[in-house]
Parts: structure tokens; C-alpha cells; sequence
């Protein structure tokens, strides 16, 4: 998996886990399991959340995160039209390819 598509799977799996309060990475690492039938590893959930936080699409509340206004904006772009997490997943990996 190349780091745009981890990136985007766990940015899925925190809109997921998050959409009533903030999530740990427990939390999101279920939803990751269930989106993509792996458990992420730490150094990707690490590595993934460090670049999310960086442009600003999630943020930490301790140990928890959640999205920001952002990144509920892009989530609201990437869910439109789009009916399945795989289809969600390739939007916003394409989105995360233009920035990385």
C-alpha cells in the first residue's frame, strides 16, 4: 500500500469512528479493519495522522481525534455521489496524491 492510499484509508476509518466524538486509535483501528479486513500497524497509524494533522484535516483532542472543519469538508466532497467506502477511499486517495 503506498502512503496516499494508507493516508486515506485512515482518514476514512477516523471520519467513521468519529462521527459522534472524537476516537482513539482503538476505535480506529476497528474501522480500518472493517473498511479494509487489516488492522493498521502503529507506524502507519502514526505516519498517517502526523500528515493529516500537518495539512490540517484532523485534530487531536489527547489521546482522541476527530475532523476539523476541513477535513469535514473534504470527507463531504469525497462522500458525494459515492454510495460505498471503497469508492469513498479511491476519492480521497486521488485528493491526497495532489498534495502529497
Amino acid at each position: 500500500m503506498d502512503s496516499e492510499q494508507c493516508i486515506s484509508w485512515i482518514f476514512l476509518s477516523i471520519a467513521s469512528a468519529s462521527r459522534s466524538r472524537p476516537a482513539d486509535f482503538r476505535e480506529i483501528s476497528m474501522v480500518a479493519d472493517g473498511i479494509n479486513h487489516a488492522i493498521p500497524t502503529h507506524k502507519e497509524l502514526q505516519i498517517s495522522v502526523a500528515w493529516l494533522t500537518k495539512h490540517e484535516l484532523i485534530i487531536q483532542y489527547g489521546k482522541k481525534y476527530d475532523l476539523s472543519e476541513k477535513g469535514k469538508t473534504v470527507f463531504e466532497q469525497a462522500s458525494e455521489n459515492n454510495t460505498t467506502y471503497f469508492e469513498i477511499w479511491k476519492k480521497l486517495e486521488k485528493k491526497f496524491k495532489e498534495h502529497a
